[in-house]
């Protein structure tokens, strides 16, 4: 998840405690979506964990206790998942491109006027005549 830094960056004095918050969100966001993926709810994680709901509600919360990388593990096990620490810049993303490749066959799929040939890969909003773009 990339943060536009002169919005929502620290303010001078304030990295360190930036620099814990952004983990700590990154890592409940992580968290909650591996639950949305399989399902679960905050009850039945609290069940598979042997916690108390209210403590599960804790974990998501903004002003919740402190999460060890135990309880991180814990709740990732008890989700099914694997979770790696990993530096962000390390992190292989997909770039634009390359998720617009994977469009490339549905959208050949429902338009005969398109050739695998005819397909362009371009910024948005960098064609020259924007009116007979959208008359298209």
């Amino acid at each position: 998840m990339a943060i536009n830094m002169d919005l929502l960056g620290p303010k001078k004095g304030e990295e360190e405690t930036f620099a814990i918050e952004d983990l700590v969100f990154s890592t409940q966001v992580a968290l909650q979506q591996a639950m949305k993926r399989h399902g679960v709810t905050n009850k039945e994680l609290s069940e598979r964990l042997g916690m108390s709901p209210a403590r599960v509600s804790q974990v998501f919360s903004t002003n919740g206790p402190n999460l060890t990388l135990k309880t991180i593990a814990r709740i990732a096990h008890a989700l099914g998942e694997d979770f790696e620490f990993v530096r962000k810049h390390e992190a292989q993303r997909t770039l634009p491109e390359e998720r617009a490749k994977g469009f490339m066959p549905v959208v050949l799929q429902w338009n005969n006027r398109l050739t695998p040939a005819s397909w362009v890969e371009r910024a948005a909003n960098t064609s020259g005549n924007r009116k007979r773009d959208l008359a298209a």
